[in-house]
């Protein structure tokens, strides 16, 4: 959350009403010299002072105003997000009018600001990294669409472009239980998570957790194993699961966010354990995952 506090000089366009009234002006103008008819010349002063006050309570318009941008606490690359972009004005006795502000190629139009307003704008990033604003762009036709009077306002906001979050089978952080064939014994496993495995039969288990083939195979009855990280501590190292690091920083980004499910699961990252459970430690860990290989 950041706001402007400097300003580049204004620039003006002109509308195509603005350049009707201009050509109407300047050919009243040219009929009132050459007819020295009183009545043209009285049309073309109050043109000129149209024009005027146009260009006075325009600049007033813009002029005074500071930009503040508020980000939520998140940003996941490739997933849509809303940011406030609030307008404060700093004028004490002038209202601003028909102020569109326009960031990342995304705009939003303030039809009044009193004192203070917001509006929410839509962006979506697509890679993870350091999202950087430094300039926010304030247009208005006010008052008369003749002219389009922009200013541009200094910035200077940062933010941590998380990877997208991906899920993938829980079988590539619990490597050793991985095989197709063979037992496991655990009882850190439930029924609600990922196949990762199976092992003998045990008492009260449900008939549908039961498998078929692997029974028929080794004549002992044996069921499915699901994992359930929700009893002992399991760190898992980053370094050592066997994915492209994009797709790595993706699959723990998303054990990360979703750390509810991962009970007393810890993180090894860059000789580093972080707490997920934790909200701090899980926001330095996302951050690191942001810029991690990032030149």
């Amino acid at each position: 959350m950041d706001s402007g506090k400097h300003s580049y000089p204004s620039v003006i366009k002109i509308t195509k009403a603005g350049w009707i009234f201009v050509i109407t002006t300047l050919l009243t103008g040219f009929a009132a010299v050459n007819t020295n008819n009183n009545l043209l010349f009285f049309i073309v002063s109050a043109f000129l002072s149209f024009m005027g006050l146009s260009g006075f309570f325009g600049k007033r318009n813009i002029d005074g105003l500071d930009v503040e941008i508020i980000f939520p606490d998140e940003i996941f690359a490739n997933k849509e997000f809303i940011i406030t972009v609030k307008l404060k004005n700093k004028k004490k006795f002038l209202n601003a009018f028909l102020i569109e502000t326009v960031l990342l190629d995304k705009s939003a139009v303030f039809p009044v600001v009193e004192k203070e307003s917001e509006k929410p704008v839509s962006l979506t990033v697509p890679k993870r990294g350091i999202l950087e604003i430094s300039s926010v762009r304030l247009c208005s036709v006010f008052p008369f669409n003749f002219f389009i009077r922009c200013r541009t306002v200094k910035v200077d906001v940062k933010k941590f472009i998380y990877p997208e979050p991906k899920r993938y089978p829980l079988s590539y952080i619990f490597s050793e239980y991985s095989k197709k064939k063979g037992d496991i014994s655990s009882q850190k496993f439930g029924y609600e998570g990922d196949f990762v495995g199976v092992r003998d039969y045990t008492q009260g288990t449900p008939i549908k957790y039961i498998d078929w083939k692997s029974s028929a195979r080794s004549e002992k009855l044996k069921e499915k194993v699901f994992s359930s990280l929700q009893s002992i501590p399991l760190i898992v190292d980053f370094e050592k699961v066997d994915l492209p690091t994009e797709e790595k920083l993706s699959f723990f980004t998303y054990i990360a966010v979703n750390y509810k499910q991962f009970e007393n699961l810890f993180i090894k990252f860059e000789n580093k354990i972080y707490d997920i459970s934790i909200k701090v430690e899980r926001e330095k860990l996302l951050s690191r995952f942001a810029v991690y290989g990032v030149s």
